[in-house]
């Protein structure tokens, strides 16, 4: 992958309680090329808190469904009512082991979203990811 299609992504945040997947995703973004930041938060509770900092906007978040405490779609729905999402910056993909089309349904109607990945993250699904985020910030 060239560089060119990384140009505006600069830094990804992850919100996924499951540090195994967090660590397979690091390899992957690591073997498609990404030398960017990678933010990785195991609550939604804590990245919430960094959205709601506003200083440090991911380009591309992948957020986790099936969360403890809060879920993917609740952390959604609290970003969105507060204004955080959607941002002129970060593109989010919702990133589950579920295929339930109901679950892709749901992620779909989030202003935010831009695309649904199941687990665990591909080289083909990053750059397909990352294709859909240019396309929405073009």
């Amino acid at each position: 992958m060239t560089t060119s299609v990384f140009a505006h992504v600069n830094h990804i945040l992850l919100v996924d309680d499951e540090d195994d997947c967090n660590f397979v995703t690091k390899l992957v973004l690591k073997r498609a090329g990404f030398t960017g930041r990678l933010s990785c938060f195991t609550s939604a509770t804590e990245a919430l808190s960094h959205m709601r900092n506003g200083h440090d906007l991911p380009d591309i978040m992948f957020v986790d469904i099936n969360m403890p405490a809060v879920n993917g779609f609740e952390f959604l729905s609290v970003c969105e009512a507060e204004g955080l999402l959607p941002n002129e910056l970060t593109s989010v993909v919702m990133f589950s082991s579920s295929n339930r089309p109901s679950d892709l349904e749901r992620a779909l109607s989030f202003r935010s979203v831009i695309g649904y990945v199941e687990k665990a993250l591909s080289v083909d699904s990053f750059e397909g990811v990352l294709r859909d985020h240019h396309a929405a910030r073009a």
